[in-house]
C-alpha cells in the first residue's frame, strides 16, 4: 500500500530546522514502524511556511488514528515548528490530517491524533468491491448448483441404464423361458401322436393264456428319489453299456409305486403295462404273470425283466417289489 505524506511547516522565523525526521503511523489494521522521511524534489528540506511531500510503501494500515513525528535534533538548527500532517490512501483517496500548530519538545511533537478529512472514492470502490464479491458469489453459488445438477442427471441417468437393463435382462429371460416351455409343448404333442400311432399300430389284443386280465392284473412302477424330488427311473439308475450292470446313482433311492399317481403314471390295476407291451405276459420277462413292472423316462415306460430287479433289489426283488 502507498501512501502519500505532507508536512507543513510553520511560518515562524526560526520554524525549519536542519535535523534529520522521522515518522511512525497506526491504524485500525496495522501499525507502521518509523522511518526517515525526505522531500525528494527539495533542495533544502523542513524550511519555514513550506510544505513537503513524499511516499511511503507499507502494509495496508486501515483507518489512520495515530502517529508520531520528530527529528534526531542533529544540524546546526534543529528547532522546528510543525503546522499539520496529512496522509493520502493513493489506492481510493483517503486523506487524513493531523494538526499540530506548535513547536517541538527535545525534537518531539505532541502525539499525533489523525482524523478523515476527505473520503475520497472510498465508498464507490467498496461498493465496487461489495458487487464484485457479490458476483463471484453468485457466479460460485450458479457454478454449484450447475455441478449439482449435472451431477444428479449423471446419478439419474446412471439408474434409468441400470433399471433398463435389468428390464432387458428380465425380457431375455422371460423369451427364453417362453421359448423353452414351447419346445416342452411341442415335444408332449410329439411324443402323444407318437403314442397314438402306435397305439393305432398296435391295438390291445385279447388276453392270452397265461395273461391275467380286469382287475386281478397290477403294473407296478419303479422311479427314483434324488436331492428329495421325484425323477424318472433312467435318471436314478444308471447301467454300463459294455457289462450291462446297472446301479443306482450315489444319493439316490429306487421307489416302487403301485397306484397311477406314485411315480410317473405308470402303475396301477391294471396300469400301463399292455399299452406299452400289449398281450404280453410279464412271465417273459422273469416277472410274475399278473404282476408287470416297469420304468420311465418321463414320457414312456419299458419293462424291468428280473435280471434288472435283482441287480437293483438284489435276490430278494419278489419281496421288494411285490411284498412277498
Amino acid at each position: 500500500m502507498r501512501y502519500r505524506w505532507a508536512v507543513k511547516v510553520g511560518d515562524a522565523w526560526y520554524a525549519g530546522t536542519d535535523a534529520n525526521v522521522f515518522l511512525a503511523l497506526t491504524g485500525t489494521n496495522a501499525s507502521m514502524r518509523e522511518v526517515q522521511i525526505s522531500d525528494a524534489d527539495a533542495i533544502n528540506d523542513w524550511e519555514k511556511g513550506d510544505t513537503y511531500h513524499g511516499v511511503i510503501d507499507t502494509e495496508d494500515l486501515g483507518e489512520l488514528t495515530s502517529g508520531t513525528l520528530r527529528h534526531d535534533m542533529s544540524g546546526p538548527s534543529s528547532g522546528w515548528q510543525v503546522d499539520w500532517v496529512k496522509l493520502n490512501n493513493e489506492e481510493d483517496g483517503r486523506e487524513w490530517t493531523a494538526t499540530i500548530g506548535a513547536w517541538d519538545e527535545q525534537g518531539r511533537f505532541p502525539m499525533l491524533k489523525f482524523s478523515l478529512t476527505n473520503r475520497g472514492q472510498y465508498d464507490q470502490i467498496q461498493a465496487q468491491k461489495a458487487r464484485e464479491a457479490q458476483n463471484a458469489a453468485d457466479k460460485a453459488k450458479a457454478e454449484k448448483q450447475a455441478r449439482d445438477a449435472k451431477l444428479a442427471d449423471e446419478a439419474k441417468s446412471a439408474e434409468d441404464l441400470a433399471f433398463e437393463q435389468e428390464l432387458a435382462d428380465q425380457q431375455k429371460l422371460l423369451e427364453r423361458e417362453l421359448k423353452k416351455a414351447k419346445l416342452e409343448a411341442e415335444l408332449a404333442k410329439k411324443r402323444a401322436e407318437i403314442e397314438k400311432l402306435k397305439a393305432a399300430a398296435n391295438p390291445t389284443p385279447a388276453p392270452t393264456p397265461g395273461m391275467p386280465s380286469g382287475g386281478a392284473f397290477r403294473t407296478y412302477e419303479l422311479f427314483g428319489i434324488v436331492n428329495g424330488m421325484n425323477v424318472p427311473l433312467s435318471q436314478a439308475v444308471i447301467c454300463d453299456a459294455n457289462t450291462g450292470r446297472c446301479s443306482v446313482v450315489p444319493g439316490g433311492r429306487v421307489i416302487v409305486g403301485e397306484a397311477p399317481n406314485e411315480g410317473f403314471g405308470m402303475g396301477g390295476v391294471p396300469g400301463r403295462w399292455q399299452q406299452y407291451y400289449g398281450a404280453q405276459s410279464p412271465a417273459q420277462f422273469g416277472l410274475d404273470a399278473d404282476k408287470g413292472v416297469l420304468g420311465s423316462d418321463g414320457s414312456r415306460g419299458w419293462v424291468l425283466n428280473g435280471q434288472f430287479l435283482s441287480q437293483v433289489f438284489g435276490g430278494g426283488w419278489r419281496q421288494a417289489v411285490y411284498g412277498y
